[in-house]
């Protein structure tokens, strides 16, 4: 087996990652196989749905949900790259990381564990110009590390930041050790297929180590919200939320014959004030649509993702049981297209 070129996409939450995985979908070689791990901190997984619904022919997608595969989700890691390689048997492989996630320790795994197997290139941040403006995020120790490990920086959404900002990025980005093969800006997640292929520095260490470190999950497999999609049944949506005591995250699974009512439904995620990141995919009258919401901000698109609709949310002191109902609310009282 040849040695996979693979890329680490990384970033906090919002920041456009996944956004960016498709563009670089859309512009591969024609004919040539591609694959996407996903990994998700909550179970719903979204991102795998939004690009399994925009990738184009030879792209082979898998999701880990339930945590970020340093820590919580670690042990399906190697299952989920197995099957990968065995299945797709892909000419480039791409993983997207949770925006909560600490890359560093699965840097580590891929490098120590996949020698042969997979070679490891540039690992990509991408920054979030509202994320750079806050002097709280310099301090933050998932967004100091996600930098850190980082061969290209890219600060995204670029139309959205004034001079004077992206000035104080670049010299700020000038200023980190070890220094970046790359510093790059850009607008929609738009990246150079070429920045790729730059050669990974295996030196780089995490500032913060201590603040990802391995959490055991008792053995316990997180559910997967991928199985079982034969049992959901209409008007009644199967609930995955994290567990007390980690960061507040609720998702839904609807059956696919559910369909909601467009300006129900975007009227209660635009306004609903508790959310602070949401993603989802709807079955809508006649259409299917993504919608992402980054702090106020509401974005809607049309996907070819058909096989439910699902919702994964970030939201602090939401009441899970009144939001949900108010979900089942915006459906329509008949089906179809």
């Amino acid at each position: 087996m040849h040695s996979v070129p693979t890329n680490l996409i990384t970033g906090f939450l919002g920041v456009g990652k996944t956004t960016a995985v498709i563009d670089l979908l859309k512009r591969k070689a024609p004919g040539s196989r591609w694959a996407v791990l996903v990994n998700e901190y909550g179970s719903v997984t979204i991102d795998g749905a939004m690009i399994e619904g925009s990738g184009p022919e030879g792209v082979t997608v898998k999701e880990v949900g339930g945590g970020c595969v340093c820590c919580a989700a670690a042990p399906f890691l190697p299952v989920a790259i197995h099957f990968l390689l065995l299945d797709a048997r892909p000419e480039r492989l791409l993983i997207e990381t949770t925006g909560l996630g600490h890359p560093a320790r699965l840097l580590d795994a891929l490098r120590m564990n996949y020698h042969g197997r997979l070679d490891v290139r540039a690992t990509l941040g991408i920054v979030d110009p509202a994320d750079f403006a806050k002097p709280e995020m310099l301090e933050n120790p998932i967004f100091v590390d996600q930098i850190q490990m980082a061969d290209v920086l890219v600060m995204n959404k670029l139309d959205t930041a004034t001079p004077e900002l992206v000035a104080d990025f670049q010299k700020w980005a000038n200023s980190l050790f070890p220094p970046k093969l790359l510093i790059a800006g850009t607008t929609h997640g738009r990246i150079d297929p070429a920045w790729l292929d730059l050669s990974s520095n295996d030196e780089r260490r995490a500032l913060y180590p201590e603040e990802h470190a391995i959490k055991g999950s008792g053995g316990r497999k997180p559910p997967d919200a991928t199985k079982n999609q034969g049992a959901y049944a209409p008007r009644s949506p199967v609930r995955f939320a994290t567990p007390s005591g980690v960061r507040p995250a609720c998702g839904w699974i609807f059956d696919p014959a559910d369909v909601f009512d467009e300006a129900k439904l975007l009227a209660l995620l635009a306004n609903t004030n508790e959310i602070t990141r949401l993603k989802g995919v709807f079955h809508l009258p006649g259409e299917w649509a993504s919608v992402n919401r980054v702090g106020t901000a509401v974005s809607v698109a049309p996907t070819a993702y058909r096989r439910d609709s699902r919702l994964e949310m970030f939201a602090d002191g939401l009441d899970w049981d009144a939001f949900e109902r108010a979900l089942v609310e915006c459906l329509l009282t008949s089906h179809g297209d």
